[in-house]
């Protein structure tokens, strides 16, 4: 029987790229621009009811490379956290990566970029003379490191495959913005106006326009029960920020939403330049979002839309019609492996919790996906 075809995959990850500010769609907020990603959108299937399984780095990123929810590969916070607590992770040997499956179904893999997710996101991936980044990210990291993981990727899309590859592109942006929350005391005005100081001055090619300071229509919106008293124990912005800083605040999350889709559209030119663009998945995908204003709250974890829905954004000419938009399939990080797996037409391991959404990329609707779940 004739072997089914295997496409190229290219995962893009970014780090905390908010739906509300920015879905891809055009319809962005502030008078963002993102161009890359709005024509990724246009040129395969987006589905606009994306969940993360976890609003926070490292147990969503673990979901997404091994189709499990938090509870079932035992990544239930953040690496340094609970490596401090446990000393590793659990259940390393008992659930299967999607790098380390597509290594062993015959992919050629790399992953250049953030690696938070410790051995979920690594295991079965070379890192092919990229700098690895595995770090808290309480620096302006992204600013700085984004351009080489680019730069990286874009050197292994010129090399020579001799057989499908998978690439992983993890980007940090726009999670430079965490400088401004989380530093040395907790939140200060200093550390505020570090960032925003640092992305105003620098080099911006990518930026598009200047108005983007625009406060949420749910700013003044009064949090639910216990969001305010965790929003004044962890980010407690609400004391420190005047509508001033607001809006320089939610300018500054802009400017690296468009810094970041820049880079997206580097990588996406060199596949067509390299006339790959027709054989590669590309899958672009955010772990989780941020409240960015809304209830006065800021960063993630919290219950909130703003917080939990991710962005799921993927084009492969050769299978998935351009120009969709799905609106009515409730999908979750844990179904990112198997979807993948399922499209390179390779056998999805049993541990793996999550469903394929294959079918629903080819225009189908099944009943996996009416419902979904998100831990905290």
């Amino acid at each position: 029987m004739e072997k089914l075809k295997q496409p190229n995959v290219v995962f893009i990850i970014s780090d905390q790229w908010s739906t509300k500010i920015a879905d891809g769609l055009s319809n962005n907020k502030n008078n963002i621009e993102t161009p890359y990603l709005d024509k990724l959108a246009k040129e395969g299937i987006v589905f606009t009811n994306s969940y993360s399984s976890y609003p926070l780095c490292c147990p969503a990123r673990a979901s997404m490379f091994t189709g499990c929810m938090p509870h079932d590969n035992g990544v239930s916070h953040n690496q340094e956290i609970w490596q401090h607590v446990f000393g590793k992770f659990p259940k390393k040997d008992e659930i299967k990566t999607l790098g380390g499956t597509l290594q062993k179904a015959g992919y050629e893999t790399a992953y250049f970029g953030k690696e938070h997710a410790s051995e979920y996101g690594y295991d079965g991936i070379q890192n092919k003379g990229s700098m690895l980044y595995s770090a808290g990210g309480f620096i302006s990291e992204g600013s700085v490191f984004d351009s080489i993981f680019t730069k990286d990727a874009i050197n292994y899309l010129r090399s020579e495959h001799n057989k499908p590859f998978y690439m992983t592109l993890s980007l940090i942006n726009p999670h430079d913005i965490c400088k401004a929350l989380l530093c040395e005391g907790g939140l200060s005005n200093k550390s505020i106006m570090d960032t925003i100081i640092f992305c105003e001055q620098e080099d911006k090619p990518y930026l598009r326009n200047s108005e983007r300071g625009k406060l949420p229509d749910n700013f003044n919106a009064t949090p639910i029960e216990g969001m305010a008293e965790y929003r004044d124990n962890i980010y407690s912005a609400n004391d420190a920020f005047d509508e001033n800083l607001w809006r320089r605040f939610i300018s500054t999350y802009s400017i690296l939403i468009e810094k970041t889709d820049w880079y997206i559209g580097l990588v996406l030119e060199e596949l067509e330049r390299q006339g790959l663009a027709e054989d590669t998945l590309v899958i672009f995908a955010s772990d989780h979002g941020d409240m960015m204003g809304a209830h006065k709250l800021v960063a993630k974890t919290y219950m909130y839309e703003e917080s939990v829905k991710t962005h799921a954004i993927l084009r492969y000419p050769n299978l998935i019609k351009e120009g969709q938009i799905n609106s009515h399939s409730m999908i979750n990080t844990i179904d990112l492996m198997p979807t993948i797996l399922d499209i390179c037409n390779i056998e999805i391991p049993d541990t793996v919790k999550g469903k394929s959404f294959k079918p629903e990329c080819l225009g189908e609707t099944t009943s996996n996906f009416k419902e979904t779940f998100s831990e905290n």
